[in-house]
């Protein structure tokens, strides 16, 4: 994928301190602009292209729900992802923030973990929106640290790949920047292809389930290995 790129909207200083500290940790591909109010994201908005809206709801002059408001009746913002950031968490607040388009709701306090973890499944739903995915059948080895893990690749898009590993693998934490070597059935091979984890779930509906699926989210490529990428997705649609 391409670079991550948020814009952050909240008045506080210390906030936006301690949220730009917990993402950069957490993502190795981002890049946080920052809003203090409303008005400036406003002006932000119409002068460059994010990813990702993560917007505080109580702020000076234009608040986060009339920004929400504004975004989903812009014509070329509206599909923009939004998650609204707030203290409120009563049922009308969170109804009210949901009804206007809020993709996500992230209640305060709370930890960089639990942000991170929000914003994941965000990007990782549209993802799965913007690119075709295909079923594939094949093999997959993690290059991460000083490890090798091998396991079978489940499906896969130009954005990212869905997979499966035995749990007596040594296998990568949630968020870690993983390399990846693909051989899939008949296709052609593509080694070193570089992401980050974004989703780490069990394979089977019990507890202890000896497959672990992972969803791994693809970072730049170069064009010479977006073609070889697209090569395997094209051996895929025959």
């Amino acid at each position: 994928m391409k670079k991550l790129r948020l814009l952050m909207v909240e008045d506080a200083a210390s906030m936006r301190k301690f949220a730009k500290y917990g993402l950069e940790k957490s993502f190795p591909s981002i890049r946080i602009d920052e809003a203090t109010n409303g008005k400036e994201a406003q002006a932000k908005l119409e002068q460059a292209e994010y990813d990702l809206i993560l917007c505080d709801w109580e702020m000076p002059e234009v608040q986060g729900d009339e920004l929400l408001e504004w975004v989903r009746h812009h014509p070329n913002l509206s599909g923009t992802p939004f998650i609204m950031v707030t203290s409120r968490n009563d049922k009308q607040s969170v109804m009210k923030a949901i009804e206007l388009g809020a993709n996500s709701y992230v209640v305060k306090p709370f930890t960089a973990e639990s942000l991170a973890r929000k914003i994941t499944t965000v990007i990782d739903r549209f993802d799965r929106r913007e690119h075709e995915r295909y079923e594939a059948s094949g093999s997959l080895t993690f290059h991460f640290r000083d490890h090798v893990a091998r396991g079978n690749l489940i499906d896969i898009s130009l954005g990212g790949l869905l997979s499966v590993f035995s749990r007596s693998n040594e296998l990568p934490s949630i968020f870690e920047k993983v390399t990846m070597d693909l051989q899939l059935e008949n296709s052609p091979k593509s080694n070193g292809i570089e992401g980050f984890v974004i989703r780490i779930q069990a394979a089977e509906a019990f507890i202890d389930a000896d497959r672990v699926k992972f969803a791994v989210k693809f970072l730049d490529m170069s064009p010479e290995k977006k073609k070889e990428l697209q090569a395997v997705l094209n051996s895929l649609r025959k």
